[in-house]
């Protein structure tokens, strides 16, 4: 009797570990990934090699010897920060516009800092390939109280890198690009 128990108890414990090695865990939507990553480039402020390069040319005294090599620099720092997420179009719509590192030059310019602190992305259930993204900041203005703000948005994406990001909440974003925030 004793053995027969023994035996239930060995088969009970191999169909548990046989059931738990079969089971695949939950697929990771490596959209999201990307999108948070983006994210966090974009929102985590200010870079201080992008604000290096955007205010080299308008150090030296001479502006011809200011601009030379600028350009090129810049525009290879852009592209290795960001290019590897954005699809072409994607990327070339979110440098013209002068959208990479807005976040960035508006805290230098503004003395803060942003900080990601949550981020969260969901898959659209009508549209999947659009993801709504909701963004907790640690915002913190030189000697102020840190505080905590929310922005959100809507990315697009396209074989696994983003064709197009919006951030939503204009009067947020006004506030943040120009100092306002309250």
């Amino acid at each position: 009797m004793h053995k027969w128990k023994s035996g239930i108890v060995i088969v009970f414990i191999l169909s548990c570990l046989l059931i738990m090695g079969c089971a695949k865990p939950e697929p990771q939507d490596e959209n999201i990934e990307v999108i948070k990553t983006v994210l966090e480039l974009d929102l985590n402020a200010p870079d201080e090699e992008a604000i290096r390069l955007l205010h080299e040319p308008y150090r030296s005294k001479e502006a011809e010897q200011a601009n030379e090599g600028f350009l090129e620099e810049y525009q290879k720092y852009t592209k290795e920060t960001y290019e590897s997420y954005f699809t072409e179009s994607g990327f070339e719509q979110f440098i013209m516009p002068n959208q990479a590192f807005m976040f960035h030059l508006a805290a230098d310019r503004n003395v803060y800092q942003l900080k990601v602190k949550n981020s969260i992305v969901e898959q659209n259930e009508v549209t999947p390939t659009n993801y709504n993204f909701s963004v907790a900041l640690d915002y913190e203005k030189k000697e102020e109280e840190k505080r905590e703000i929310k922005i959100s948005g809507i990315a697009i994406v396209r074989e696994g890198k983003v064709a197009k990001i919006t951030y939503h909440d204009k009067d947020l974003l006004r506030s943040l690009l120009y100092g306002e925030q309250k």
